[in-house]
């Protein structure tokens, strides 16, 4: 998917592959790169924030790299769901791994998402740590800007429905759509660039919201596809799980079991009786000795 190919499968052995036939999604999101692409730039993303210099030159190349990785990583990700749809995640799909194939190849998805998620707070730590202009509790906006991303396009969808319930005319229903969705948008949006220039100044408080929107979007499209990926899985294995009860149950063997780990716990009395715990088969031998 977006979020980096899983590296325990870059080394598979290249008759494997050639088995497993070509990605089923055609031109650059159909090879690994762009994936492992995203996971290196996360991955160094957050190394580097780790970086303490007092080379003047160099910090200000950490602090435009770090985002950069990030944007990057972001924008392909975003690149990835706009151009394939849910197929991005053709590399971990049960249906063509296999269940366990799959999972096994969705862990380091996961795990990239998380460090992906991280990465803006090791960022921050970075500014506080060596930017002594920004104060030592910097805190790049993002919450406005990130709920109005989300809320803002099914919002508006629910608005237009309601206008078009109401029997309004078509050119109403549009416009109170469009008034939601970029309504909600300037007043999100603008709240985290005010605040991103009030704590880092107009310059760099722009050009740290433009990056934080790609951010945003970038996870957004992440976990979408995550989401994907995850009913994927519990709907195959759902899938499996009641084709084997009826396979079972069918043939008998569910019930032959069920009655053979019934019977296991039982015993027969010396009339060749059945009973269900092996007391009760001795009660009845008793009971049958004393009648004697």
């Amino acid at each position: 998917m977006l979020l980096g190919f899983p590296l325990l499968c870059f080394a598979e052995d290249a008759a494997k592959k050639a088995a497993e036939g070509p990605a089923p999604v055609p031109g650059f999101f159909g090879t690994l790169f762009p994936y492992l692409l995203i996971a290196a730039l996360v991955v160094v993303a957050i190394a580097v924030s780790f970086v303490r210099t007092a080379d003047e030159k160099t910090e200000r190349l950490l602090t435009i790299g770090i985002p950069a990785c990030l944007a990057v990583a972001a924008l392909l990700e975003i690149l990835a769901l706009y151009s394939v749809g849910n197929k991005a995640i053709w590399w971990c799909d049960p249906d063509r791994y296999g269940f366990w194939g799959g999972f096994f190849r969705f862990i380091p998805l996961m795990l990239v998402l998380v460090g992906q998620i991280a990465s803006i707070y090791t960022y921050q730590a970075f500014l506080s740590n060596t930017h002594a202009m920004y104060g030592q509790d910097v805190r790049i906006s993002l919450k406005p800007a990130a709920i109005a991303l989300v809320i803002a396009f099914p919002l508006a969808l629910i608005v237009g429905g309601l206008l078009q319930w109401a029997g309004l005319p078509k050119y109403l229903q549009e416009t109170g759509l469009f008034i939601v969705l970029f309504g909600i948008l300037i007043i999100g949006l603008g709240s985290s660039v005010k605040k991103n220039i009030n704590q880092f100044g107009k310059k760099y408080g722009t050009a740290i919201s433009v990056f934080a929107v790609i951010y945003i979007l970038g996870i957004i499209a992440a976990v979408w596809l995550l989401i994907v990926g995850i009913f994927q899985m519990i709907i195959q294995e759902a899938v499996l799980v009641v084709l084997a009860y009826f396979f079972l149950f069918k043939t008998g063997i569910l019930e032959g079991l069920i009655t053979a780990s019934g019977k296991s716990h039982g015993a027969y009395d010396n009339k060749g009786n059945w009973h269900s715990t092996k007391s009760e088969a001795l009660r009845a031998n008793y009971s049958d000795n004393d009648k004697k």
